[in-house]
């Protein structure tokens, strides 16, 4: 007995061990890694080895097995127009071996991405080499056989277009995310981002500025929006209006542009159909440290289904309006189901939307057409116009329309004139920052953060709250006591409740 119950015991261990071999993972494969270098020492004749690399980033998107790669680039300038056509199955990485010292440059659009997919460009500059030539300078979209879709721009500086956008991604580009970068300077009546007939796009975590004097450029006034979401050629690419699209945790800052554009607009072409529908504007922190007038903060025209939630605008922004123009253009359909709900608008100067000479520098919230949209909704924001009255708006007026309003100094810091900007000089930031996410977090953290006994904790409304802040830290709420207000939670009244979602901000930025 005593011997049956032992060979019964080994056998069973036996079969424990077995088991456990059998589902032991395999040894990963060896990482599948290829480089590029510029001229002479890269060519493309080349094995794309590290010691024998390729030489262009168009060949590189060729040759590259479809293996989840990595395609690392030497340090460089790489000049030409660098085509990627490729329909990758798997994520294929093309990434800068030093951040920011891989350029793509040209005198015309210097990367684009024409029917490619699933692809990730990480850690470049991508500008134009000077005046005159031709227009864009990163450009994604549709070829006639296939979509660009699964496309991903992180931690890259886009700057310095002398014609045209930064980064236009139309005519059938979707699934696209552009996370994590640097916008600067584009060209004339043109955008940082022109995100045009397009769908499922995510724009998040990146830094929206001008400063042209720091390229040499004349401050001329007369560039349009940050960002544009429409739909300029109607059905004619496969799909009619820029549908389902997040701009969530930027900061716009330092306007330079013209006096009647936006930071933010969605539509924009006067079209006979909803140039935008399902957009989510959340957790992004507006700076008014310009003394350039603006048109307003933040545009609708002939767009359907659009949430501005949990956004902070501070500062004196001098504009036609301070926090939004609302109207449509030639043949837009109404507006439908606009939602400003959480926002925190500050202006400590007491000059809330004043500053326009055309417009006798009137304070007014809100412009546009009180006709030209259905159904739009203001409440639980916080207002502050230093001393002064909120002012009425053509459209919206907070004391009038928001049943929740909050009129209090939400005690954010607005000591812009030494506010130090972005501008990479090829080693560094002004800062000694050597990272955009680093300079993401110095700028929101200093004039985005609520202190503990800013009025905004606690008034805002959990129905509409984001579920994460500008840091993605876990937006919480008590039900009794309601949602913070604007793009940086506060949980110091409960510091239990402060945590943020897997890693830390750095962490996850950092991730390559």
């Amino acid at each position: 007995m005593k011997l049956f119950t032992r060979r019964y015991i080994l056998l069973l261990y036996l079969i424990v061990i077995l088991l456990s071999l059998a589902f032991q993972p395999f040894p990963p494969e060896e990482p599948c890694v290829h480089w590029v270098a510029p001229e002479p020492v890269g060519n493309d004749t080349n094995p794309g080895t590290q010691e024998e690399p390729w030489a262009t980033l168009e060949y590189a998107s060729h040759a590259v097995p479809d293996a989840r790669c990595t395609v690392w680039f030497q340090d460089g300038i790489y000049t030409g127009d660098h085509r990627i056509r490729r329909q990758f199955e798997t994520f294929t990485r093309f990434k800068a071996i030093n951040s920011y010292q891989v350029i793509f440059e040209h005198d015309g659009p210097v990367v684009t991405i024409t029917g490619g997919s699933h692809i990730i460009m990480e850690g470049f500059v991508f500008q134009h080499s000077g005046p005159g030539g031709e227009s864009l300078v990163v450009q994604v979209y549709r070829n006639e056989n296939a979509w660009s879709e699964h496309i991903v721009f992180r931690n890259n500086i886009f700057r310095d277009s002398y014609n045209s956008d930064l980064l236009k991604v139309y005519n059938g580009s979707r699934f696209v995310t552009i996370a994590n970068n640097l916008f600067y300077n584009q060209g004339e009546a043109d955008q940082h981002i022109d995100a045009n007939s397009v769908t499922d796009v995510t724009i998040q975590d990146n830094i929206f500025f001008n400063d042209f004097a720091a390229s040499g450029r004349p401050v001329e006034n007369n560039t349009k929006h940050y960002i544009v979401i429409k739909d300029s050629n109607g059905d004619d690419d496969g799909m009619q209006g820029s549908q389902r699209i997040k701009v969530q945790r930027n900061i716009f800052m330092n306007w330079q542009g013209a006096s009647g554009e936006s930071f933010l607009q969605v539509g924009n072409d006067g079209k006979p159909y909803f140039e935008a529908r399902d957009v989510l504007i959340q957790n992004n922190l507006f700076l008014g440290n310009s003394e350039i007038p603006i048109g307003a903060a933040f545009g609708v025209s002939g767009a359907q289904n659009v949430q501005f939630i949990n956004n902070t605008i501070s500062g004196d922004l001098p504009a036609r309006a301070y926090a939004a123009r609302l109207d449509i253009k030639d043949d837009n359909p109404k507006n439908e189901n606009i939602l400003f709900c959480n926002n925190i608008w500050s202006d400590p100067t007491g000059t809330m939307g004043a500053g326009v000479p055309e417009d006798d520098d009137r304070n007014e919230f809100t412009d546009g057409n009180p006709d030209s949209t259905i159904n739009l909704v203001l409440e639980h924001n916080l207002y502050w116009n230093g001393d002064d009255i909120i002012p009425d708006g053509e459209i919206l007026s907070p004391l009038w329309d928001d049943p929740y309003d909050v009129v209090a100094d939400p005690h954010l810091d607005t000591s812009f004139a030494n506010i130090v900007l972005p501008v990479w000089n090829g080693e560094k930031f002004p800062s000694g920052n050597a990272s955009i996410a680093q300079e993401f977090l110095r700028l929101a953290e200093r004039y985005g953060s609520l202190p503990q006994d800013s009025p905004a904790l606690w008034q805002g409304s959990p129905l509409c709250a984001s579920g994460h802040d500008i840091f993605r830290a876990r937006r919480d709420f008590v039900p009794s006591f309601g949602a913070d207000q604007g793009a940086k939670w506060f949980s110091g009244m409960l510091p239990f409740l402060d945590r943020t979602v897997g890693n830390s901000y750095l962490d996850i930025m950092d991730q390559r």
